[in-house]
């Protein structure tokens, strides 16, 4: 039986042309919420000198820990806290990564659902805690360092204590947390540093979810700090990334921590040269993971898209000490190939704000990461 004889010439026509729009309509659908994809991704060019957050696209960025106390007697000290402004007078070091802001160790969740957060983990030095003194201490010195024309970014997360995924995973509760820290202090770029217990996948998808919106409503630029080996990134790190990628976030840096591999150093290499091969594996696996989002990365496009962070000095007796040569190394290599940020672990160490074995004059480290400053070339 002709299902088509009742039908006139203009229904003959067009039923079948609407018919294959439908099914080409419904696949796009499939591909669209079935695979994955990077909506607004930016892949930025060597030539470009800012990202549009107006930072440097290539830049070093030591990290320092805001939550250390400085002795009032220093003159460093702002009610206990590092000043950054004078930090940066003495280094010549303009841009920071400052550590941590995370729940409250022993509150992180208040009645309404929302995350209770402070620096290092102390309620009480968040925006609403009980120690004015050294809070207050915090912001001068974040004043200080803008006021001289220098800039910050805060990171979420670090290896002590937990992060907010993991602490709860109720997106809008993450959503409020993140949309408060950026208005609190008015931020271009935020730092996630996903390591030890945080690096969760499924905790870091909700998340990745939620920093997705938020990343939309504030323009605001997402950098992940994660853990690698010379041999390049575990699968653990590697699904963290997609986690991100997945869910949109326009990822600006993929900073990994060149420090601690332990057993993981060659006969013939040292802590500088392991962080080279560590991040020439880093670029392979990054331009690898882009071509599954359609992206066919250059090696100078990928190299702009990766950090390198090693911890200074002495770290602990089952690693050696990170010194100024292994740092050169590592410099170095940033500068040949152009890495999207170079940093160590930590400023508050190289400037003897806090006590290390291995380090006996201030500076010596922020010497050589001023090479990679933005007026480099």
């Amino acid at each position: 039986m002709n299902k088509f004889k009742n039908l006139s010439p203009f229904q003959r026509r067009y039923i079948p042309i609407f018919s294959v729009m439908g099914v080409l309509t419904l696949l796009s659908l499939i591909l669209i919420f079935c695979f994955p994809i990077i909506s607004h991704q930016i892949i930025t060019s060597p030539e470009n000198k800012s990202s549009r957050s107006g930072w440097p696209v290539r830049l070093a960025a030591p990290f320092i820990d805001m939550s250390s106390w400085v002795n009032p007697t220093s003159t460093y000290s702002l009610n206990g806290a590092p000043d950054l402004g004078k930090l940066y007078d003495k280094s010549g070091l303009r841009y920071y990564n400052l550590g941590f802001i995370q729940p409250d160790q022993q509150n992180p969740i208040a009645s309404d659902g929302n995350i209770n957060w402070g620096w290092g983990g102390y309620g009480s030095l968040g925006k609403n805690g009980s120690d004015r003194a050294q809070y207050n201490g915090i912001v001068k010195s974040l004043i200080n360092l803008r006021a001289k024309g220098g800039d910050f970014a805060i990171s979420i997360g670090g290896q002590a204590g937990n992060a907010p995924w993991k602490v709860t995973q109720n997106q809008n509760a993450l959503e409020n947390f993140y949309l408060d820290v950026i208005g609190t202090y008015e931020l271009k770029r935020m730092d996630l540093d996903i390591e030890e217990s945080n690096q969760d996948e499924n905790q870091n998808i909700i998340n990745a979810r939620a920093i997705k919106t938020v990343q939309d409503k504030t323009n605001v630029e997402i950098t992940l700090t994660i853990p690698i080996m010379p041999y390049g990134w575990d699968q653990k790190q590697i699904k963290i990334i997609k986690a991100y990628l997945d869910a949109g976030v326009d990822v600006t840096v993929i900073n990994s921590m060149t420090m601690c591999y332990g057993t993981g150093v060659r006969a013939d290499e040292d802590y500088g040269t392991a962080s080279v091969r560590a991040m020439d594996n880093a670029l392979m696996q990054l331009k690898l993971i882009y071509q599954n989002y359609g992206y066919e990365l250059t090696d100078d496009q990928a190299y702009l898209k990766l950090g390198a962070t090693f911890s200074i000095g002495y770290e602990s007796n089952l690693y050696p000490v990170f010194t100024t040569s292994m740092a050169s190394t590592v410099v170095e290599d940033a500068i040949v190939h152009n890495y999207g940020m170079v940093s160590m672990w930590s400023m508050g160490r190289d400037a003897m704000l806090e006590s290390n074995s291995a380090i006996k004059n201030p500076y010596k480290y922020s010497e050589i990461l001023a090479k990679y400053n933005e007026d480099s070339n």
